[in-house]
């Protein structure tokens, strides 16, 4: 359960610099408007999300190189699918990293259980705006081998349309932002602004003792209305799971044309 978390508290301990983060992101701007944006904190020592996102990544590379290497119908080069699973297993770590709560030591899913709410609130739309399997709980597909959108009038007015218009004009560029060189220091920078995010949503003085299922969505002193909340939640982690998978194969193509 550990590689799902890094979790922070604010602290009077140790310190380091946040990190930086694409412009672009939503989480990094509301990040750096956040009162404990350079104040202090502590992290959880047996947390390790970014670990485990470089170690897929680095894992995903190594068996695009064992496939290259080994010859055909070798009993230890990974298959397509293999790889595929990879890339799928990382990209739900990533998302992982921009759920706030899994970056935060209070107890959300205790008490009322704020996690489970927000991905239910989640959950309940794209069920809303896709044809789901009801016996697997997986999209189906359609003839494109995507997930057919069937909008309503109500779609624009919906989280998912919020999501799907701000990445529409968000420019893309290749950065992890600036300071951080590969998914490691990135996945910690996304981890830090989640956290932060976190108090902009549930402000300090309020954990699971007294967020309750009435007054999770509007806590006194929240910064961050829960709409906003979440846009910034999706659509900065569609983006991430991008940047990632990009910045993997390009780092095994530049291997690749080495050896060619």
């Amino acid at each position: 359960s550990t590689s799902h978390v890094l979790k922070f508290s604010p602290t009077n301990g140790g310190f380091q610099p946040f990190r930086k983060l694409p412009n672009e992101h939503l989480n990094y701007l509301y990040g750096k408007s956040s009162m404990l944006y350079e104040t202090k904190y502590t992290i959880e020592k047996d947390d390790n999300l970014p670990d485990r996102c470089e170690a897929f990544a680095q894992a995903i590379i190594d068996s695009l190189k064992m496939q290259e290497m080994e010859p055909k119908g070798s009993a230890i080069s990974p298959s397509d699918n293999h790889v595929a699973t990879i890339f799928f297993i990382l990209s739900h770590y990533i998302a992982d990293a921009h759920m706030p709560f899994h970056c935060d030591k209070r107890k959300f899913s205790e008490g009322a259980d704020i996690h489970a709410r927000v991905e239910g609130v989640w959950e309940k739309e794209v069920k809303k705006f896709y044809p789901i399997d009801s016996a697997y709980e997986r999209f189906i597909y359609g003839p494109n081998n995507y997930p057919v959108l069937q909008s309503d009038n109500s779609y624009q007015q919906s989280i998912l349309y919020r999501c799907e218009e701000e990445l529409k004009k968000r420019p893309f560029h290749i950065t992890w932002g600036n300071g951080n060189s590969n998914v490691w220091d990135f996945m910690n920078a996304v981890c830090e602004y989640s956290y932060l995010l976190s108090y902009s949503f549930i402000p300090s003085g309020y954990d699971h003792m007294n967020v309750t299922s009435a007054n999770w969505k509007k806590v006194p002193g929240q910064t961050l209305p829960f709409q906003e909340f979440s846009v910034a939640i999706l659509s900065d982690a569609i983006d991430s799971i991008a940047r990632v998978w990009l910045r993997v194969w390009r780092k095994y193509q530049k291997w690749e044309k080495k050896q060619h």
